[in-house]
């Protein structure tokens, strides 16, 4: 099997867990672990009534699909590299993977309250509900197409809740303050220890010049006055750098995902740190 090739397995193999241990059934959390005390909140509506679980429920949710997208990006990523590609198009995939798994590193932050957790989850829907709004108008379609994920829907949501309006044109809400999706990744890879892989993605997927030139490399043609000749070619350097950022966009959040919901050795947490183990012992065998 070639370097590639085993890059792409690693990856693939790492996709498969995560989506195992973020799966319905196995989307549970321990008795008396963080979670399990967040969803018996005793925050009240404005009404006076119990929030119940719902709020904090669909922040879950809301990281369990965003860890799922970081999977799909991952394994897109995967065959890119399988494929013996240049960078350009993989490290686009990956920097997609790198900002899916940053919004649910971002809502899983240990030490939140209940009450912070949901509100980090509102300004995310508030954003997207305000994108979305302009790309309805931009096309010409019915708003109604959004359904309840309006920003006047979520602004009423959260009033029901008991939550204060939002502030700073809607990034925030009480005193939890939405991060610009470049500081939100950032935050990830910074923690992880892959400081500069987002700076360097977004030049390919900007069309940068930067980007645009990590496309070629020198061949062994050369043309008539003895100038070297660039084409694409493919990057061994570059791709096993993606594949870790890859890998570490699906498992970060995974990382947190256990913490709150108390996953245990022996058992799921087990699981995670023996796949921990075995990512950084194919990564330095693997390393170019």
């Amino acid at each position: 099997m070639g370097f590639n090739n085993e890059l792409k397995v690693l990856v693939d193999q790492v996709a498969d867990r995560v989506d195992r241990w973020t799966m319905q059934a196995a989307w549970t959390f321990e008795p008396g672990s963080a979670a399990s005390a967040e969803v018996a909140t005793t925050e009240a509506r404005l009404d006076g009534t119990p929030w119940g679980e719902r709020p904090i429920r669909s922040t879950y949710a809301y990281a369990q699909m965003a860890t799922k997208l970081a999977v799909e990006f991952s394994r897109c990523a995967a065959l890119v590299i399988g494929a013996g590609r240049p960078a350009p198009g993989i490290e686009t995939e990956v920097r997609s993977a790198l900002e899916a798994g940053s919004v649910a590193w971002w809502l899983l932050e240990p030490g939140l309250t209940a009450r912070q957790r949901v509100c980090r989850m509102q300004l995310l829907r508030r954003n997207s509900a305000r994108e979305f709004a302009k790309s309805v108008d931009q096309v010409g379609e019915d708003p109604a197409v959004a359904g309840n994920e309006t920003v006047a829907g979520i602004e009423a949501e959260c009033h029901a809740l008991g939550l204060p309006p939002f502030s700073q044109g809607g990034d925030k809400l009480e005193e939890q303050e939405r991060l610009r999706y470049t500081e939100r990744v950032r935050a990830l890879t910074d923690e992880l220890g892959n400081q500069g892989a987002y700076s360097i993605y977004s030049g390919p997927a900007h069309a940068e010049l930067a980007g645009i030139w990590r496309l070629f490399g020198q061949t062994g043609s050369t043309l008539t006055d003895r100038q070297p000749l660039y084409t694409p070619v493919a990057n061994p350097a570059a791709s096993f750098a993606s594949a870790d950022s890859a890998m570490k966009a699906m498992m970060g959040p995974v990382e947190r995902i256990a913490l709150l919901f108390g996953w245990t050795v022996p058992g799921r947490g087990e699981d995670i740190s023996a796949t921990i183990d075995y990512i950084n012992s194919e990564v330095k065998r693997l390393h170019p």
